[in-house]
């Protein structure tokens, strides 16, 4: 697997309300479409690599991987919230004779709240968690390579404040990276752009991006 180897308010619903002003479309009716066609590829992809012929004895075709770094939220959601930062852990698994592979990641993201003006409200800190399913594509290279990642998964929203209540929505990610490999390491670098569909009601949708160094092994 060369790709992989080498390579917010006072009270809890203030923050839904403050997005719900400024994001009055409701696009889950259009993602949740895409977000099921991303999941067939995703599966075919997967069967693809369970029926390939296995790899040369002692080939890896599998890597772990951790990060972080900054999360920066874009569109409505930086209106009310500040850059925070993010983690990030992933299973990766390929064949080796095939430049894709799919990715599993388990993703921790903070936005700190900003300073409200006078006599506007003001918001809460946000946490975001998720659990993605990735396809992912490694352009030719030796030590270095760059690739292409997409996918979709389940969001948890929270507003960081005593008795709030945190939401599940569907969302999809798609960025690209690097990976330099470093022995029988590869560090990576990666930057992906996240959406999480929400209804209006709910405060509508929350973009953010974050960029991630991090050891796959």
């Amino acid at each position: 697997m060369p790709w992989a180897l080498r390579h917010v308010c006072p009270t809890p619903t203030s923050l839904y309300c403050a997005l719900a002003e400024t994001q009055p479309v409701d696009a889950t009716h259009i993602r949740l479409p895409i977000m099921k066609q991303l999941f067939r590829v995703m599966g075919f992809a997967f069967l693809i690599f369970l029926a390939f012929p296995h790899s040369a004895p002692g080939q890896k075709t599998y890597a772990l991987g951790v990060g972080g770094g900054a999360a920066i939220p874009v569109g409505k959601l930086n209106r009310i919230q500040k850059t925070g930062y993010n983690g990030i852990v992933a299973l990766a698994i390929g064949v080796a004779d095939l430049p894709i592979g799919v990715r599993f990641d388990g993703i921790y993201n903070t936005f700190p709240h900003r300073t409200a003006p006078v006599g506007g409200s003001s918001s809460s800190d946000l946490r975001v968690i998720g659990a993605l399913g990735n396809l992912i594509y490694a352009f030719s290279g030796s030590s270095a390579k760059s690739y292409i990642i997409f996918g979709a998964g389940l969001y948890k929203t929270k507003a960081d404040i005593p008795g709030a209540k945190s939401e599940n929505n569907f969302g999809f990610n798609a960025g690209f990276g690097a990976t330099v490999g470093i022995g029988p390491f590869a560090t990576f670098f990666e930057s992906r752009y996240h959406s999480i569909a929400r209804t209006a009601a709910k405060g509508g949708v929350i973009q953010f991006v974050p960029i991630s160094v991090g050891l796959m092994f």
